[in-house]
């Protein structure tokens, strides 16, 4: 493969194409009907993606955040501990839902040390899945984990490059707790009546339902593009130590690496893009979050960690040459940069 070769970290064009007819459809129907909040296609897919994810509710809103926030409000949390290396918007979605936020250091694998902690929100960063608990998390943000068979309480994000994106934003939480699924419904917000204080405007509108719905019949096909992407890239970089060991639905490939910062630059030189998630942990953000002790887990995690390209569509052969040039540069360095 030319040394020049561009491969984007994301390019949603592959699985968009073969179904672009079944969405313009999608969308032409609700434009059609003249109902865009509130329908017949957002109670269609709530419907689908509650049985899709094997529980018997599922809550539309506005995005992961807001359905982060209206959880926190249903379940009447009062604190929430929380990992220092995920998104900051985790922790800002659960203290607008009146939590107080606690954060908490990571292992080496990027896993909370707090792991039985009675209050804690499981984050299944990059998509990976969770570790069997005997105290099961009160709330899980499953923002990364579109596939996974939630067995508690799971807030979701549909954010376009989500492994299911919608063509704007969206978000959802799913439950089996009917009383909790009509709170979170009434926190919504309806424009004919007050539920109580809390209550927000976070609606899914119906052209998002109908895309969804489209997209969702795909869902188990790319999630295996993404295993057998996935599996190559640890097949090739996974002798080296680079892998993270954690069973993932690779919504995200990561890495980790000394010397990150070279090796992106190294790949953006040959044309491969790559991001960092999060390159700042959260107790060094200003944010509504506190915490105690070292956070040395988390500092080291945030300095090595990479996102490789990961998407549907990505070939073979651009696997390879992504990881000629991580094995290449790897060979390169010095013995005192060794891990």
């Amino acid at each position: 493969m030319s040394r020049h070769h561009s491969i984007a970290f994301c390019d949603l064009g592959p699985a968009l194409a073969p179904i672009r007819r079944d969405i313009d459809a999608a969308i032409a129907r609700v434009i059609s009907s003249g109902w865009f909040l509130r329908g017949p296609e957002t109670a269609a897919f709530e419907a689908e993606w509650a049985a899709y994810c094997g529980q018997a509710y599922c809550v539309t809103c506005n995005s992961g955040t807001d359905a982060l926030t209206i959880a926190a409000i249903a379940l009447n949390l009062a604190s929430a501990t929380i990992p220092a290396n995920t998104l900051a918007l985790t922790g800002i979605g659960l203290h607008r839902g009146g939590a107080r936020v606690h954060l908490c250091d990571v292992d080496a694998e990027g896993r909370m040390l707090a792991a039985t902690a009675p209050d804690r929100v499981s984050v299944l960063l990059f998509g990976h899945l969770p570790e069997t608990s005997a105290v099961p998390p009160v709330l899980v943000d499953a923002a990364h984990a579109h596939g996974w068979k939630p067995t508690t309480t799971a807030a979701f994000s549909f954010y376009p490059t989500k492994t299911l994106g919608a063509l704007g934003d969206g978000g959802a939480v799913t439950t089996n707790d009917a009383a909790l699924a009509r709170h979170m419904q009434e926190l919504c917000g309806r424009d004919d009546r007050l539920h109580d204080g809390r209550q927000i405007t976070s609606r899914m509108d119906e052209i998002q339902a109908a895309v969804l719905r489209v997209k969702l019949r795909h869902l188990d096909r790319w999630l295996e593009e993404r295993r057998k992407i996935g599996a190559h890239y640890q097949a090739r970089l996974g002798p080296r130590g680079l892998c993270l060991p954690q069973p993932s639905l690779h919504h995200l490939f990561v890495i980790q690496v000394t010397d990150r910062d070279s090796l992106a630059a190294h790949l953006a030189e040959a044309g491969v893009e790559t991001k960092v998630h999060w390159q700042a942990p959260l107790h060094r953000l200003p944010g509504p979050w506190s915490h105690t002790g070292s956070m040395a887990g988390t500092e080291r995690w945030c300095a090595r960690i990479l996102s490789l390209p990961c998407y549907p569509g990505l070939a073979t052969d651009e696997i390879d040459y992504i990881c000629d040039l991580i094995e290449a540069w790897d060979g390169q360095r010095s013995p005192r940069h060794a891990a």
